[in-house]
């Protein structure tokens, strides 16, 4: 796949004023506010039947609240990336749609990237407004080589068409928009071509029974079912660390090591990527428990597709302050960790999975128990046991100024406060590098 970062319409970039040293947990700045509490997300899905009225796909829709009843979007982009990470992340599609295909409205900007969403279970919807040229010609002919089934939204015929519909599986035509001898001329003129009719916006008995005996094959409206609301917790995706990830992915020389290293930066990054090497789509038999092993399995290419829909989703995401406080964590947890001894990188890692119940506002133990962690893992993080709980809870005491507590561990006073400072530093450096990317 080409990864052309030009292709990509980057949104811009919310943080909680200027990217400074934080020097305490989020949950000792919250008179300032930093930033609102991530809500659920939300997802509309609307069946698509056959004649017996058997549902046999569903149609994916944005929704920002629950009570939307229809999408209001102000980027296609953004609604569409948004759409394809809840129904395969945050939500899932074993929830979505545990067996039927699932269509997804794609813009022009998205028929230029790979899906990240499997061809079996994807549809991809092409809606009305993409132009018939050769670089979405060439798009499509891509995807359907990629085992993808096309289908053309809102369609209205035309001779400009045909390059298109010798691609499509499907073909939606609209009840509301096409006059009953306009759908006849449609469904006559569509003969030729190998696509299945799917009539849309069906509001009654008589409609129904009208299209299938012109001809169509597949069925969606009110009248059959209206849109419903699935909900999720939201992954909030740091656009600073989603940006650099992006970047160094476009970078055919980097290593599954280093992406997994500018992964670990973040915990949301981190906890996104085991979701998504995780899941039961890929059918593996074991579970991915690293960056590094997750990155390895997934590849560069599914990686770049996961980042690069995190850029465009442009989430009301996680400030740059909160990033800064858990590089912070992370870092003196990993620094003490080698003071002793002991495996600094899963120290790192046990200290910056720890924030994630400030950033997803949800309780610890219900983000991190669905996580492919071992035992020794989960503990330190849930119970503070073991060698990895103690470092932990020697360093959250020592940043909430409990010096007594941050002691009991045997981790001695001055390590813990180098420790600190080192991870001060680092959530410095690594910021400014993050501040770097984004100004490209």
């Amino acid at each position: 796949m080409s990864r052309d970062w030009k292709k990509f319409p980057v949104p811009p970039i919310r943080s909680a004023g200027d990217l400074s040293t934080a020097t305490s947990i989020p949950e000792r700045v919250e008179a300032e506010d930093l930033r609102p509490l991530p809500p659920d997300c939300y997802l509309g899905r609307q069946p698509i039947y056959d004649a017996q009225r058997e549902i046999r796909a569903y149609e994916l829709l944005y929704r920002r609240n629950p009570a939307d009843a229809e999408a209001r979007v102000g980027s296609g982009d953004q609604a569409s990336a948004e759409v394809i990470l809840q129904a395969f992340l945050e939500i899932g599609l074993a929830t979505v749609s545990p067996e039927q295909p699932v269509f997804i409205n794609h813009t022009e900007g998205l028929l230029a990237m790979d899906p990240i969403v499997p061809p079996d279970r994807c549809v991809i919807e092409v809606l009305e407004g993409v132009p018939v040229n050769r670089e979405t010609v060439g798009d499509l002919e891509r995807l359907r080589g990629m085992g993808y089934r096309i289908a053309l939204d809102d369609f209205v015929y035309s001779d400009g068409m045909a390059p298109f519909l010798h691609l499509a599986h499907y073909v939606k035509l609209d009840l509301r928009s096409l006059s009953p001898g306009e759908l006849r001329r449609h469904v006559d003129r569509l003969q030729r071509f190998r696509v299945r009719i799917v009539a849309e916006k069906v509001e009654s008995e008589e409609e129904f029974r009208d299209s299938q005996a012109l001809g169509c094959d597949l069925f969606q409206g009110y009248y059959l079912r209206k849109p419903e609301v699935v909900r999720g917790r939201r992954i909030p995706a740091n656009q600073l660390s989603a940006l650099s990830l992006l970047s160094e992915c476009m970078d055919p020389e980097q290593s599954a090591a280093a992406i997994a290293a500018i992964i670990s930066r973040d915990a949301t990054l981190i906890y996104g990527l085991l979701r998504l090497a995780n899941s039961a789509l890929y059918g593996r038999q074991g579970k991915i428990d690293s960056p590094v092993q997750a990155v390895s399995m997934l590849g560069m290419d599914q990686v770049f597709r996961w980042a690069s829909l995190l850029v465009l989703s442009g989430y009301n995401d996680c400030p740059a302050g909160y990033l800064g406080f858990a590089l912070q964590r992370a870092r003196a947890c990993e620094s003490i960790a080698e003071a002793h001894g002991s495996h600094g990188p899963r120290a790192y890692m046990t200290g910056l999975l720890s924030t994630l119940d400030s950033i997803l506002n949800a309780p610890l133990d219900q983000i991190i128990e669905p996580l492919p962690l071992d035992g020794e893992c989960k503990r330190a993080i849930l119970e503070r046991e073991g060698e990895l709980g103690a470092i932990l809870d020697a360093v959250v005491g020592y940043e909430a100024g409990n010096f007594d507590a941050a002691s009991r561990g045997g981790i001695a006073g001055p390590h813990l406060q180098a420790a600190f400072w080192q991870g001060v530093e680092f959530s410095a450096s690594m910021m400014n590098d993050l501040k770097v990317v984004a100004a490209r």
